[in-house]
């Protein structure tokens, strides 16, 4: 009988031993193997673009143009070319930066706006790079194999529309020129629960998409975006020109006083940032 006995609590020494060791197990197990098991909905990862539109005053027009000596061309020839002819220039700059952009950066009276955009919940955004342009005539160009035209607009904001996503260790930014209606158009939509219908209203959008270009961006590249000096009368001097104002320009754009740049950086974890890196001065608005 005491034989028994002491078998019996063997086995159930065994048994507990065994069973505290599983439990044990399950604690000390990997935090991904344990994220793996949970049932909390992962976070995707927020993807984002620095923004900031910088006024090159009049007097630095030679060295705005000398900026772009600097750039790296994105894009095939055919699109730089007819970016060209509409008077829009891009290109790609890297750390460390030319030492004048570097001081109309740090020169916050030079900024006439900044953001932050997140792409967490959005898949696109518009930037603008002009206040409201009461009417304007502006030669266009959409087609290398045929003439420009002239088109006239009203109540029109100009700027530059993105759509970011992540490709590999980079960003394919997707960016194109447009024209935003200070009109907007009521949509009535069913409710995400299906229970109702919403009106919404959402801008109305002069689009170009053959002037859509698509750049591979890093955690050290800056998108650069501007005009020519000498551009008149086209959707460079529009959008990039400092001379367009709130008032009304009839019948069409005026050469500018001044010159726009527009400079974006991409901010994404699997980027690495890289600290050392010059940053774009806050504030900022996070959207």
């Amino acid at each position: 009988m005491h034989w028994e006995r002491t078998g019996i609590v063997a086995i159930l020494g065994v048994v507990l031993s065994l069973a505290c060791g599983c439990w044990q197990g399950g604690l000390t197990a990997s935090k991904g193997a344990m994220a793996s098991r949970s049932f909390l909905p992962q976070l995707p990862v927020e993807l984002a673009v620095e923004s900031v539109v910088l006024a090159c005053p009049a007097k630095d027009r030679e060295e705005y143009d000398s900026l772009w000596q600097s750039v790296r061309p994105v894009g095939a020839p055919e699109s730089i070319t007819l970016w060209s002819e509409n008077g829009l220039r891009l290109g790609v700059l890297r750390s460390p930066l030319p030492a004048r952009l570097q001081q109309w950066l740090e020169d916050q009276s030079g900024h006439l706006s900044g953001s932050l955009q997140t792409f967490h919940q959005r898949q696109e955004a518009f930037l603008t790079t002009t206040p409201l342009i009461e009417r304007c005539r502006l030669r266009l160009s959409t087609d290398l194999a045929a003439p420009a035209v002239e088109k006239e607009w009203e109540q029109i904001v100009g700027g530059i529309w993105l759509q970011p996503r992540l490709h590999k260790r980079a960003v394919l930014l997707l960016c194109e020129p447009r024209l935003q209606y200070e009109e907007r158009h009521s949509w009535i939509r069913p409710a995400p629960d299906a229970s109702r219908f919403l009106r919404s209203e959402e801008p109305l959008f002069e689009r170009f998409p053959t002037l859509q270009m698509e750049v591979e961006l890093t955690s050290e590249d800056y998108l650069i975006l501007g005009t020519w000096s000498g551009a008149e009368t086209n959707l460079g001097a529009l959008l990039f020109g400092s001379g367009a104002s709130p008032a009304p320009i009839s019948p069409e754009v005026a050469t500018p006083s001044g010159l726009r740049l527009l400079l974006l950086r991409v901010q994404a974890p699997q980027l690495a940032l890289n600290q050392d890196l010059p940053e774009i001065p806050p504030p900022y608005l996070r959207r």
